[in-house]
């Protein structure tokens, strides 16, 4: 009885689990470790695989000591540390589970994004105290004032840029590998250029410093891991109206 309760929550877990997150998987090495040497070997590492994957679709990190010993204890038709409805209610509410979970680790990684970053610009002003903090959540040095009119959203705009880590990595660049660009100032651009292309005069060159939030986030992009500060360095060539 014990062993089809246990086969019904896993597969209830599976179903509810896969409502949860379509996009978690777990990336698993091939090789000849551990060696399986029957069928059963090979079904029984096949049905743990399965619901790990069905466990990682839910966005929830367990307890493994708690979950192994659940296993355990129902093949073994042990006491159960839960009753029917409880594990079932459990399950049920899966999804509103990982959401809160999901949501408190959010809060914690958005947390520690914030300190570091914090504490990234406490130092850079300290020590650069050319760089100026915008009231937009940003901070801009200006190597270069140019004359000429300042850039606005909507604006056609050619400049040159390089995009680089706060570790000097140089993730894209116009300057060598391609001409500069032309562009409709915000059509689409991160919303950190945008601002900072508004600050900009023609014939001007600044340096800017991006939080994460303003720039690529949690996703990140091609070489820029997820919640990275950014720096460009923008060479503002020329403006014009955008002629609709």
């Amino acid at each position: 009885m014990k062993k089809a309760f246990f086969t019904a929550a896993c597969l209830s877990m599976m179903a509810l689990a896969v409502s949860c997150q379509d996009g978690n998987k777990i990336v698993v090495k091939t090789d000849k470790n551990p060696e399986l040497q029957s069928t059963i070997d090979s079904l029984s590492w096949a049905m743990g695989f399965s619901i790990a994957q069905s466990i990682a679709g839910t966005g929830i990190e367990p307890n493994r000591e708690i979950l192994f010993e659940a296993i355990c204890a129902t093949l073994d038709s042990r006491q159960q540390a839960l009753t029917e409805d409880q594990t079932y209610h459990l399950l049920n509410n899966i999804e509103r589970i990982a959401s809160t979970a999901n949501s408190a680790k959010l809060e914690n990684e958005l947390k520690e994004v914030r300190e570091r970053e914090e504490a990234y610009f406490k130092e850079l002003t300290k020590n650069n105290p050319n760089v100026i903090k915008c009231d937009k959540g940003f901070y801009y040095e200006v190597l270069k004032e140019g004359k000429g009119e300042k850039a606005s959203i909507g604006q056609v705009v050619t400049f040159d840029y390089k995009g680089s880590l706060t570790n000097g990595q140089v993730f894209d660049q116009t300057y060598g590998n391609r001409d500069a660009i032309t562009h409709i100032v915000g059509e689409p651009m991160f919303p950190g250029l945008v601002e900072g292309m508004c600050l900009m005069n023609e014939g001007s060159t600044y340096r800017f410093y991006f939080p994460s939030e303003m720039a690529f986030g949690r996703n990140g992009g091609d070489m820029i891991p997820a919640n990275s500060i950014v720096i460009y360095e923008v060479e503002l060539h020329n403006i014009r109206k955008h002629q609709n």
